[in-house]
């Protein structure tokens, strides 16, 4: 410990101590703030107390008091536990009724148990999806920048046909509580007053509907999941996604210039007048920047509808190597460009507007030309 510990060492070696190990959100700042505050003001100096001011100090004390059976968590007490998993663990080997342990006799299935708290302390951030809906595609790119800003990573994108609906899948480390907070609450007036940099706050709905839907339970958010994205997501595989059945690394089955993709678009009385144009953000253009957690491509997303484009349709995907030369062809890009899309995140949006082609690249050929010319 630190060289501050020595006092308060020496004064509990001549009296009876109690050790209390706590769980919670911002734990070290809440406890430090309740013993610092309200129990000094109350006991004054004879209340000596000596408390971890990082995880391994903690674990570190932890482990050197308590025995793993001697920890047991109270879920009573956890109101949020609804916004997790339930604790797993990958393990080798399976428990016989006899309770011995051996291995399974099927390699691929797989077997999970309960994990212990002083174990937990030790297990990397535990990274979790949920979803966001919202009828503001129109803000699609000032939402987009929203989320990145929350440090959220953006593993599922598409935009609904039945109710012209954009779907956010994100993922971050306690991402369906973090995403309630970023939405915020359903009552508008209290969004407002209570919560204003909040997305509901943000963009406020003209009628009686809910402009946001967020899934409110880690149990929601696996349903939804599976039913927005029954293909999968783009992103590395995480033993939640892989207990729950959900698929990861989510390549489109269809070629790039398969006859059966198709679009049915809203009437309008002015189609004969629209045009739409179909931008490939490459991954790179998808990865934060070193001094601020925003993507080129959300920036790029904000800009191109400040100039009236209307987003129609946007999908991440990734695409597989035989679409490669597909991909090329339609494209024109050359063979050193292409590669750095192969078996990795890039979103694909169709913007539209009038006279949507020449309105396009005369404003963004040479910002697009120079983006994806740049070496990382």
């Amino acid at each position: 410990g630190s060289h501050q510990w020595k006092s308060d060492i020496q004064y509990l070696q001549t009296v009876p101590m109690i050790a209390v190990l706590v769980r919670a959100i911002n734990a070290f700042s809440i406890t430090k703030e309740l013993l610092n505050g309200n129990l000094r003001s109350k006991h004054g100096q004879d209340s000596t107390f000596i408390m971890s001011e990082t995880p391994e100090h903690a674990y570190k004390l932890a482990s050197l008091l308590f025995f793993e059976k001697e920890l047991y968590s109270d879920e009573i007490m956890r109101p949020k536990q609804l916004h997790l998993p339930p604790p797993r663990t990958h393990v080798n080997s399976i428990i016989s009724k006899e309770g011995r342990h051996h291995l399974s006799d099927l390699p691929e299935r797989l077997v999970y148990q309960s994990e212990g708290i002083l174990k937990s302390m030790l297990a990397p951030p535990r990274l979790l999806s949920s979803i966001l809906v919202t009828s503001q595609v129109q803000h699609f790119g000032k939402i987009f920048k929203r989320i990145e800003q929350e440090e959220f990573t953006v593993v599922g994108l598409r935009i609904t046909r039945d109710s012209d609906a954009l779907v956010f899948c994100v993922q971050a480390e306690n991402a369906i509580y973090k995403l309630l907070q970023l939405v915020g609450p359903k009552d508008p007036r209290d969004a407002k007053i209570n919560f204003q940099f909040s997305l509901r706050a943000s963009f406020p709905s003209t009628s009686s509907t809910d402009n946001f839907y967020v899934s409110e339970t880690y149990a929601d958010s696996v349903l939804d999941i599976k039913k927005y994205f029954p293909e999968g997501l783009c992103c590395a595989n995480t033993l939640d996604l892989q207990a729950e059945g959900i698929a990861h690394s989510y390549v489109d089955p269809l070629p790039l210039t398969a006859s059966q993709r198709s679009y049915t678009s809203r009437p309008d009385i002015r189609k004969p007048l629209l045009q739409n144009v179909c931008v490939v953000f490459p991954p790179d253009l998808l990865r934060f920047a070193k001094h601020i957690r925003l993507s080129p491509a959300s920036k790029l997303i904000t800009l191109i509808q400040s100039c009236q484009f209307e987003v129609i349709n946007a999908k991440l995907l990734r695409i597989q190597t035989n679409q490669i030369p597909s991909f090329r062809k339609l494209f024109k890009v050359h063979y050193e460009l292409s590669q750095t899309f192969v078996n990795r995140p890039c979103l694909v949006i169709v913007f539209q507007k009038r006279k949507c082609s020449v309105v396009f690249y005369a404003n963004f050929k040479r910002v697009f030309e120079y983006k994806t010319t740049r070496r990382p």
